[in-house]
């Protein structure tokens, strides 16, 4: 007999509506656990809209979401590591800064694991926000994303502006992050 899968993210016919030109449009989709569940389409297909309306970040005109079997409005955000295509660390921040931050704003903030992803990742721990490639950026977003026990990873365009080696790296860390239990991720690319 199997293992009995839930479901990470439910998604049912999401609507958004932005005018004539432009609407999420009946959306329904399920990410379960151990999973890592790809987001593809071309620029300016609704995949950003999608992950911001999953956050609550914007309101949909109609649907349901659903987030670790909870309504997406009430759940505790220290189970979701976020990483959008903009990060959204202060530019004047250095790694070491970000850490000291972190730590006040998750309670399960785990410095040791952010050092060793820091580490892994070749993320300078004195250069600030501001002064480092889109490249560094994004993996500086996805350590605090790894770094406070997030149960599920939503990632917005997160492996661009990689190269190829480092996207390697990037790839392989969340495929072992899904194989620890009941983590997921939910990734967007074009």
């Amino acid at each position: 007999m199997g293992e009995i899968r839930s479901d990470m993210i439910e998604i049912n016919n999401l609507v958004k509506n932005y005018g004539p030109k432009f609407a999420v449009d009946d959306i329904s989709f399920k990410v379960t656990k151990g999973e890592i569940v790809g987001f593809l389409g071309p620029n300016g297909a609704g995949k950003s809209t999608t992950i911001k309306l999953i956050l609550d970040l914007i309101r949909p005109d109609s649907g349901s979401i659903t987030i670790l079997g909870k309504d997406h409005t009430k759940l505790n955000r220290e189970d979701i590591g976020v990483v959008l295509d903009e990060v959204g660390i202060p530019e004047c921040l250095t790694a070491t800064q970000v850490d000291k931050v972190m730590k006040n704003l998750f309670k399960n903030w785990d410095m040791s694991r952010f050092h060793c992803l820091l580490t892994q990742l070749s993320i300078p721990e004195d250069k600030i926000f501001k002064e480092l490639s889109r490249g560094m950026k994004m993996k500086l977003g996805i350590a605090v994303a790894m770094s406070h026990g997030a149960k599920l990873l939503i990632l917005d365009e997160a492996t661009s502006g990689l190269d190829p080696v480092v996207r390697d790296e990037v790839v392989t860390m969340l495929s072992e992050f899904t194989r620890e239990e009941g983590h997921s991720i939910l990734i967007s690319s074009h």
